[in-house]
């Protein structure tokens, strides 16, 4: 096939095999390039086979048969041609959807995960297999037949690509300063809480703790907590040292100081994460299997003759059933439906959840430690049933005991569990009792009306949490005025507790109305005649100007008096409002509310905010006015936010007409210290968030892919909030650079462990980026496609028409060689240097023209 070069060139970056594609070989016509009365000739023969690879280290994505799987440094090595090979090791085989049970079976090859030498030729071993590399996306693709491919769940990624991070230190903190005067009175406080903490290899130690000062009392710290992390791969778990809380879906919970291992969720890949009954089937042929809910596709694929199971499905809510559609090859159809509800207890089948500690009771309102050991477990019997079990212990003679079942059945998900608990305080006689629970979820489709939660719990008189066992005791041994009772009447327990949360969208057909939720909770106690009760009403909907909230809220406190509360609010943007996209006066949405009590008193507020394009500025002006009884007061205020570097920066200021003013400054932010210095934190990401540390010499000012993070003079930026054991996209936005620098990459992915703090490395060039214009000493043509490189012999840029060459990463001063062939006349020299105030062409800097010297 013999070829325009213009075509081929098109050709090359946009389909670029490797030669292991068995590409067609492509012959160029290199009369287009130049006239040929020049006589010299340019070597093309590189593009035959599609876009040069040379040797070296890439950073790229694999993406197997288009479904992203690896992303990391791929070496590519030479392979004798013109076109290097990426060197496909045992460890990338063993990460991504290789089946290698052959490979890793023949002697001599050792542990396949641990293999990262050996080059594997993948189209000898999995015949079929296809690779193609796009060297402008840097994304390798390999096509490869599904016999050879590993059953894996989607979203599976090999725990040898779990990052562990760098060793590195960390501070977070919320700031908040306050001060207000009202009739000649005065008050200042200032409130700072601090998350910290080291991290060296996997082991994690983290601390956290406030600091305040107030105009009264002085200042204080208190210190909340420390512990040490590490996961544990093997287990899919967290082992902590020190103190942390243990999990309440099964007993309530507690704080607990000393060890703890618990089952860790988030180590599972994303589509075995959460609740989801096995879809068993049986094809008849080679059959599509189709899932909807709520009339979505959720999950579409092709499954052999037999039988079939899914265990990888994702769906997206719970509380309604899964319908699924059997395609057959000649077209015939079949469906059935499997129920879906869920409550927090249900598990896959064959899934586990665990939780274990021993310690003390980490309870400030008891002098003496009460020594604790806790164990709870569920597992998924099958796609109906999952059994859970649970127990307490402390050294002060109590033990609890917990049975429960969760069911998923077409009527909604149930979980019951009965707790035995058993109680020695003092010489009195033991106190046991039962506690039962039962919770209930359904989404019921015919009205959309969603029962999330749906709790009741009754506690039998006897009956002790672990928590009150322990105050009980304690209250029991050290309180002087009953000490020695053997009374516990005085000790108010529950009794009864009931919870419900209902939601319900109000639909006609096609027309949306809004909608409305009804939560309450109910509890009384043993020992008392005193009821707590809260029940709140709400009513939502948007129309065409904007958007209204409507909530009422009634609550009995223990004295049974009745507190009352109507809130009713209007959000509007401007822009609609005014029937244009720009806003008023900078202002883009107004917002107003009205409170009652319904005893007297009441409250208005309007408020209208606005923020600039880029979103680094936000500001609002707000007014107020309290009607009561006994006075009324009105209220004038502005606020305004600056997202930094350093965080969120913000302040306000109020004042009233009884000659009342508020002020306040608030800023939340923290650092990384790591080798290469501080880098700040655009945020406060708690005391056991996972960030990535990003490293991107010389590209000050571009940002980070989450909008807050900036590429600082030493080219460092943090980007918190990662999730951990999941692919994380880090991206940069260059459009704001403020150097001269070269992006190798603009795209990176990390999996961090929980906490881990990962080194992001994005490849730069800070070499001057150069146009020049060429002249051949001896009056003759520069051919189209030269080569420029540099002393050290590096390739670092090309010629284009009438002798324009663009050249990237170079020195202030240095000789340049132009080459269009392989013979000493094919080439010419070029001495450049930069003045100290260049010309510019935006950030390139554009040379006069240069005398190439012909040897």
């Amino acid at each position: 096939m013999l070829l325009p070069l213009y075509v081929s060139r098109v050709f090359a970056s946009d389909a670029a095999p490797t030669p292991s594609a068995s590409a067609e070989k492509v012959e160029f016509n290199d009369q287009f390039l130049y006239p040929s009365a020049t006589g010299e000739k340019l070597n093309v023969s590189r593009f035959a086979n599609g876009n040069p690879v040379l040797p070296g280290v890439y950073s790229l994505t694999i993406y197997i048969n288009n479904v992203a799987e690896y992303s990391g440094n791929v070496e590519f090595k030479d392979n004798g041609s013109d076109i290097a090979s990426p060197c496909i090791t045992g460890q990338l085989l063993h990460v991504m959807s290789f089946n290698t049970d052959k490979l890793e079976s023949e002697n001599g090859k050792g542990d396949l995960a641990a293999d990262t030498k050996t080059c594997y030729d993948i189209k000898t071993r999995f015949p079929g297999t296809q690779m193609y590399f796009d060297s402008a996306e840097q994304r390798l693709d390999i096509t490869l037949p599904q016999i050879y491919v590993s059953k894996r769940p989607r979203g599976y990624i090999d725990p040898s690509l779990w990052d562990s991070g760098i060793n590195a230190a960390m501070l977070s903190y919320d700031f908040n300063a306050y001060s207000s005067e009202d009739d000649g009175d005065s008050s200042q406080s200032v409130y700072a809480g601090l998350n910290y903490g080291i991290n060296l290899g996997a082991w994690h130690l983290r601390s956290r703790g406030t600091a305040q000062w107030t105009s009264d009392d002085g200042a204080d710290y208190d210190h909340q907590d420390l512990y040490l992390q590490h996961d544990i791969t093997a287990l899919k778990s967290q082992l902590v040292l020190g103190d942390t809380y243990t999990d309440g879906d099964t007993f309530d919970s507690i704080s607990l100081r000393g060890v703890r291992l618990y089952s860790d969720d988030r180590m599972k890949p994303g589509s075995m994460s959460g609740y989801a009954p096995v879809v068993r089937g049986v094809a008849k042929s080679n059959a599509k299997v189709t899932i909807r809910q709520n009339g979505n596709t959720i999950y579409e694929n092709t499954v052999p003759p037999g039988p079939f199971a899914i265990t990888d499905l994702n769906p997206t809510g719970y509380g309604t059933d899964l319908d699924v559609t059997v395609t057959e090859a000649d077209g015939s159809e079949s469906s059935f439906s499997v129920p879906f509800s869920s409550v927090t207890q249900l598990l896959r089948p064959g899934d586990t959840r665990w939780d274990i500690g021993i310690g003390e009771l980490n309870d400030d309102s008891t002098i003496e430690k009460t020594r604790v050991a806790t164990a709870t477990g569920y597992y998924g019997l099958n796609n109906l049933f999952t059994g859970y079990a649970g127990f307490e212990f402390t050294d002060t003679d109590y033990y609890a005991g917990l049975l429960g079942l969760a069911l998923n059945t077409g009527v909604g998900a149930f979980a019951f569990d009965v707790t035995h608990s058993h109680a020695e305080v003092g010489d009195r006689d033991a106190l046991e009792g039962q506690s039962y629970r039962l919770t209930y979820s359904k989404l019921l489709e015919l009205t959309d009306t969603s029962l999330n939660v749906a709790a009741y719990r009754f506690s039998t008189k006897e009956y002790l949490s672990l928590q009150d066992a322990a105050s009980f005791d304690y209250d029991y041994h050290h309180d002087s005025e009953n000490e020695g009772d053997p009374q516990d009447e005085r000790y108010e327990r529950e009794k009864n507790e009931i919870q419900v949360n209902i939601s319900q969208p109000l639909r006609v057909g096609e027309k949306d109305y809004g909608s409305v939720y009804l939560t309450g909770s109910w509890e009384d106690y043993w020992g008392s005649d005193e009821t707590t009760s809260q029940y709140s009403f709400g009513y939502s909907d948007s129309f065409r100007w904007g958007s209204y909230n409507i909530s009422l809220q009634r609550t009995y406190d223990e004295e049974g008096d009745e507190d009352d509360r109507l809130y009713v609010s209007l959000s509007i943007p401007l822009n609609n409002l005014f029937g244009h996209d720009s806003s008023l006066s900078g202002f883009n949405t107004l917002n107003s509310s009205v409170s009652s009590d319904f005893k007297g008193t009441s409250q208005s507020d309007i408020s209208v905010s606005g923020n600039t394009a880029d979103n680094k500025y936000s500001y609002s002006v707000n007014a107020s006015s309290s009607m009561s009884d006994n006075s009324d007061l009105n209220q004038i205020g502005g606020y305004g936010s600056y997202n930094g570097p350093w965080g969120p920066v913000s302040a306000s200021v109020s004042v009233n007409d009884d000659h009342g003013q508020q002020y306040s400054f608030a800023n939340s932010g923290g650092i990384v210290l790591h080798s290469g210095g501080l880098t700040l934190i655009p945020g406060n990401p708690g005391i056991n968030s996972t960030v990535a540390l990003i490293n991107a010499p010389g590209a000050k000012g571009a940002k980070t892919n989450n909008g807050d993070g900036e590429i600082d003079s030493r080219g460092y930026a943090v980007i918190p909030w990662l999730t951990p054991y999941h692919e994380n996209t880090i991206g940069l936005n260059i459009d704001s650079l403020e150097n001269d620098v070269e992006m190798k990459n603009t795209s990176a992915t990390s999996v961090p462990r929980d906490g881990a703090i990962v080194l992001v490395n994005f490849e730069t060039d800070e070499g001057r980026s150069v146009l020049l214009e060429l002249l051949r000493s001896d009056k003759g043509f520069i051919p189209l496609g030269a080569d420029v490189y540099n002393s050290k012999n590096v390739l670092v840029g090309s010629v284009g028409q009438a002798g324009r060459a663009y050249v990237r990463g170079i020195d202030d001063s240095d000789v340049l060689s132009v080459r269009w062939g392989s013979k000493s006349e094919d080439e010419c020299l070029v001495s450049y240097s930069i003045p100290p105030e260049p010309q510019k062409v935006g950030m390139t800097i554009k040379l006069p023209k240069q005398i190439c010297k012909v040897r």
